[in-house]
């Protein structure tokens, strides 16, 4: 029992005895007990009054009762308040270190809500977009007034972002992101990446030029090779040194053929328009080049839906298809099998090609994709990789919104799949003819 209650009933006791003490002495019980009733409730009544008044915050009581049973209920609720009030208290000193915080973090960050309107930015928005505090409220929309951000405000991809050349006259290279959190609420987070972009472009540059370059004269020792070759004799000392010339001159103009391919993908020179592609009919074809490639040594399985047609880039998406594939033979002995899959769910268009090859360690799986790493460096060499197939296909994947993935088991076989999204895959009923 509480001391608030205790002593309470400790008045109500000894009030009442007193009561019978003049209700015997005066021999008038009625009216004592009547007149004991009425101060009773009298009593309650003021504390009560007074005690809504405290919890109204009235300046004519200051104080909470401070007797009785009110007083134990005006401490309690006192104490929680002082709670309350504590805990308030650290709320509003972490909200201003967060915000005191996001002012000086050098990307610029805008929240909105869900209608894209501003609610706050930091100090680099303010000065990256000239903002001022009556923008709060404003549409995102009137402040970034580009094409490419209104269709990523639109689609919201937050793990893809944006990359901008131009911002508000600043002719500085730009990544914008948009995250969601609390509920409806995004941030948009924009940063400078200017001196990233400027080294990414030169490297790009550089490989283009270079493989350019390094064409005209592979074209001429090839040529000279050939003419050495045709004019030798099959027993002369140089017949099989020019056979090996020849085959690296070879892979060294597959090489350079890769690195331009890359070079376009990197830096989005592609300049035909997304067109529909019938991948049926690519591996169709595909399956003759495979099957010459093999020299009649695996077993293959074709799996087509010839109906299934998505929305792309011909040329890129047929590269694709001949490295997965030609990888799938070249890592599979003699004997393997090859399965090749072209379907579609309801999650979009699937190209997945299993093998029973050598596999893959699990250690080796999240860098396939990396140029020039090689699982065996010996074993590509022979077989005639570059190392950039499987870098060309991730680059031509994120062109198409697409993603590749890889599971294998040393001596077991690998498993590629690409998946398409939905978004791409066009309805067309008609078999080609």
């Amino acid at each position: 029992m509480s001391n608030g209650v205790s002593r309470e009933l400790t008045w109500i006791v000894t009030s009442l005895w007193v009561a019978l003490f003049l209700g015997w002495i005066t021999e008038q019980w009625i009216w004592v007990l009547v007149g004991y009733l009425v101060f009773y409730i009298t009593r309650q009544l003021f504390s009560m009054v007074r005690f809504e008044q405290w919890m109204r915050g009235s300046a004519k009581v200051p104080y909470p009762p401070t007797s009785g049973l009110w007083g134990e209920l005006g401490y309690l609720v006192s104490y929680k308040q002082r709670l309350l009030q504590k805990h308030a208290d650290m709320q509003l000193a972490k909200s201003e270190q967060f915000l005191a915080a996001s002012m000086v973090v050098p990307d610029a960050i805008i929240s909105i809500d869900g209608d894209h309107q501003i609610e706050w930015f930091n100090a680099s928005a303010k000065k990256l977009f000239k903002l001022k505090q009556s923008d709060t409220g404003r549409k995102l929309e009137t402040l970034l007034r580009h094409p490419d951000f209104i269709q990523y405000l639109k689609t919201f991809q937050p793990r893809k972002g944006l990359i901008l050349t131009t911002l508000k006259g600043n002719s500085r290279a730009y990544q914008l992101r948009l995250f969601r959190y609390f509920e409806d609420h995004s941030l948009l987070i924009v940063k400078d990446i200017h001196e990233l972009y400027s080294l990414a472009q030169i490297r790009r540059d550089f490989i283009a030029n270079a493989s350019h370059e390094l064409r005209t004269p592979l074209t001429v020792l090839n040529g000279y090779i050939e003419v050495m070759q045709d004019s030798l004799t099959e027993m002369s000392l140089w017949t099989k040194p020019l056979k090996q010339m020849a085959q690296q001159s070879h892979r060294m103009r597959s090489i350079i053929d890769d690195l331009l391919t890359l070079s376009a993908m990197e830096s989005e020179t592609l300049t035909e328009k997304p067109q529909k592609v019938r991948i049926a009919e690519v591996l169709q074809m595909l399956q003759q080049d495979v099957a010459q490639m093999s020299q009649d040594n695996h077993q293959f399985v074709f799996n087509i839906d010839t109906n299934l047609v998505i929305k792309g880039y011909l040329e890129p998406l047929k590269s694709v298809l001949t490295n997965l594939v030609s990888n799938a033979v070249r890592y599979t002995p003699d004997g393997g099998k090859i399965e090749v899959n072209w379907y579609q769910d309801e999650k979009g268009a699937h190209f997945k090609v299993t093998d029973t090859g050598i596999g893959i360690a699990s250690e080796h799986l999240s860098r396939l994709t990396e140029r020039f790493y090689r699982v065996d460096t010996a074993r590509s060499r022979d077989t005639g990789g570059t190392g950039l197939g499987l870098a060309i296909v991730k680059h031509v994947l994120e062109r198409h919104q697409a993603k590749l993935y890889v599971s294998s088991q040393l001596g077991k076989g690998s498993t590629f799949r690409c998946d398409f999204p939905k978004s791409i895959v066009v309805s067309d009923l008609i078999k080609p003819s």
